[in-house]
């Protein structure tokens, strides 16, 4: 059985386009967190909340009291999983109908040190042309190239419950780079991954609303080369030093 948990804020139309790729997944035994950021437009989210909770067998709705951000979002989700495997995703993302059928066919024919088990991804425009393809084939505990880079496309992961709870949940005080720092402290900590090498999960893009190269995005950028320098000097002292060049390239761009 798979938790689906999704942060939501102000965008009620996404988020009903991924509930519809959800709704023709071929795997069936799943329950839908969703977890609404305190969205100015309560009343639209009642009205999704009506029709889908008819829907799906398993639909929870949580709502926060304030404006708390998705790191939170997705933490609150997991504390109320029910289930084994998490799968997370954002509201304006979508999956194709085998996804979570291929991960948990993976998971099911692996031990418990596999952890996370992310897929091969297209990012597309709002045109729909793909502008970008994520086809990394990297597996095992790749400490070296997770401290590197992020390979894996957040849409597309699912993880293994009590792997993500050892590790302490999304850090809540990075204002972005929250999913990279949390597969960086589950790889470090020993947890394998796998991939699933067919494209079944779509990365949508837009023009306003994404976090690109702005403030928030240097500053998350910044935090996580600090937080994770000591475990980069252990792993490998090259990438060490690029966190060095790079923090402080950064911070004199964010200067000038």
């Amino acid at each position: 059985m798979i938790s689906i948990v999704i942060p939501t804020y102000k965008r009620t139309d996404y988020l009903e386009r991924l509930l519809k790729s959800i709704k023709a997944q071929t795997f069936k035994e799943y329950e839908i967190i969703v977890v609404d950021d305190n969205s100015p437009n309560k009343e639209d989210y009642e009205e999704v909340v009506n029709k889908y909770s008819k829907e799906f067998k398993e639909f929870t709705f949580l709502r926060n009291d304030t404006n708390k951000g998705a790191p939170y979002s997705r933490n609150r989700g997991i504390k109320k999983a029910k289930y084994e495997y998490i799968a997370l995703v954002d509201d304006d993302d979508e999956w194709l109908p085998e996804k979570l059928k291929k991960q948990i066919e993976i998971f099911n024919n692996s031990d418990e040190n596999l952890g996370i088990v992310y897929t091969w991804t297209d990012a597309i425009d709002e045109k729909g042309d793909i502008v970008h393809q994520y086809r990394a084939e990297i597996e095992g505990t790749p400490k070296k190239e997770i401290l590197k880079g992020c390979f894996l496309p957040s849409p597309s992961v699912m993880v293994r419950k009590t792997h993500i709870q050892r590790v302490g949940l999304f850090d809540e005080g990075l204002p972005s780079c929250q999913d990279w720092d949390m597969w960086t402290r589950m790889i470090l900590n020993n947890s394998e991954c796998k991939v699933v090498k067919s494209v079944v999960t779509l990365y949508h893009k837009h023009n306003n609303g994404s976090i690109g190269l702005s403030a928030k995005a240097y500053q998350g950028f910044l935090l996580y080369f600090r937080k994770h320098f000591l475990s980069a000097l252990k792993v490998n002292p090259v990438i060490s030093a690029y966190y060095i060049y790079q923090y402080f390239k950064m911070r004199s761009k964010r200067e000038v």
